[in-house]
C-alpha cells in the first residue's frame, strides 16, 4: 500500500492541514512538499499553526483526490517535527522553490520547515466506498 500511495503524490501538492488548538481542530491550505519519502510543510514562525503545533505537534493533512466522475482521498495522520537542520532546511527550500518567495532564505528565522513524522495513512481511491488504513 506504500507504493500505491506515494504514487499519487507529487513533488509538492495542495492539501488541507489539521493541527489543534485547545479542544477545537483548524484546518487550512498548505502546501505539502514531498522529498524522499518523507513529508515537509513550510510556515512562519509566528503563524498560529507554529503556536498549535508547539503545544499538541498532532496534526493531519488530507489530499483530495478526484477523476471526472468520482472522488476519494487520502489521509495522512502524525506527529510535526520542527526541522532545526540547516542543510535540511536548506535542501528543502531549494527543492520546493516557492518557499523562496516568502522567505529571503533558509536561514531566515521566521521560515519555520516542519516534518510530518507519518504514522498512518487513510485512502478512499476514486468510486470506492472503503478506506484503507495503513500504519506507516
Amino acid at each position: 500500500m506504500k507504493e500505491t500511495i506515494l504514487a499519487l503524490l507529487r513533488k509538492i501538492q495542495p492539501v488541507t492541514l489539521a493541527t489543534c488548538e485547545r479542544d477545537q481542530p483548524r484546518l487550512r491550505p498548505m502546501t505539502l512538499i514531498v522529498k524522499d519519502q518523507r513529508f515537509y510543510f513550510a510556515t512562519g514562525s509566528t503563524d498560529s499553526k507554529s503556536t498549535q503545533l508547539a503545544t499538541n505537534p498532532r496534526a493531519e493533512f488530507c489530499l483530495n483526490i478526484t477523476t471526472e466522475a468520482n472522488s476519494g482521498y487520502l489521509r495522512g495522520s502524525g506527529e510535526m517535527k520542527r526541522v532545526t537542520d540547516q542543510s535540511i532546511r536548506k535542501e528543502i527550500a531549494d527543492w520546493a522553490e516557492f518557499i523562496y518567495q516568502f522567505w529571503a532564505d533558509s536561514t531566515d528565522p521566521d521560515y519555520c520547515l516542519y516534518e510530518l513524522e507519518l504514522r498512518q495513512t487513510r485512502y478512499i481511491a476514486p468510486g470506492e466506498m472503503k478506506e484503507t488504513i495503513s500504519e506507516w
